[in-house]
């Protein structure tokens, strides 16, 4: 909905139960974002399961209230895109990344674990198209 990829989400069920990183991802949420998440705390069912029930790292998320309020596929398809509301969950792109954590930037990590949630970008070549 925001853009984020659960589908290369370490936080996402069926990622942790194909291959459970979520130790790592802790180490890196807090590294990058400053969230101090315990590793059994992470697990997610994604924005788009249907499930009344349903387990997400934000059950509050306002970005996913948003685009079910306007009946609209994500945030890219919203005439005021990028929003404020977009903006309290715009995750790190590749160069934002980099300049946060300088000379320990490590490129691998960021591919591995946060290009999941470089949504601005995505949704910004998604309006592309």
């Amino acid at each position: 909905m925001c853009g984020y990829r659960c589908d290369l989400c370490k936080a996402y069920a069926p990622n942790i139960e194909k291959n459970d990183d979520r130790a790592m991802l802790s180490e890196i949420w807090k590294k990058y974002y400053d969230l101090d998440i315990k590793a059994e705390q992470i697990y997610c069912e994604g924005c788009r399961c249907s499930k009344e029930d349903a387990v997400r790292i934000d059950n509050n998320c306002p970005v996913r209230k948003c685009v079910i309020q306007r009946n609209i596929d994500n945030c890219g398809d919203c005439t005021r895109f990028p929003c404020s509301v977009f903006l309290e969950r715009k995750g790190l792109s590749y160069e934002g990344a980099k300049e946060k954590l300088g000379a320990s930037f490590d490129e691998e990590e960021y591919k591995r674990c946060l290009s999941a949630y470089d949504n601005y970008t995505r949704l910004k070549e998604y309006i592309k198209k």
